[in-house]
């Protein structure tokens, strides 16, 4: 079962009307639809800064190297 939740938000009027018009260009059937879309897109973008960090990491640390390589069990570098 999904759990609804209600939260009051306040924003700037330019960041409304924006997301006003995000909902009618991209045919969403509601302003929470909106919201949820932006979510989703602030996760997948988090997603990707966690991944460019470990990937910095990765490089950076031979001994991180190897334990990647014995926890996915395959060399890394055979990953395209």
């Amino acid at each position: 079962m999904t759990h609804v939740h209600r939260k009051h938000v306040v924003m700037p009027e330019d960041t409304l009307s924006f997301l006003e018009n995000y909902q009618r260009t991209h045919n969403l059937a509601s302003f929470s639809a909106v919201i949820e879309a932006a979510v989703l897109a602030l996760k997948e973008q988090e997603l990707r800064r966690q991944y460019a960090q470990y990937a910095a990491d990765y490089t950076a640390d031979p001994q991180e190297q190897a334990e990647a390589e014995a926890w996915l069990n395959l060399p890394m570098q055979d990953i395209p």
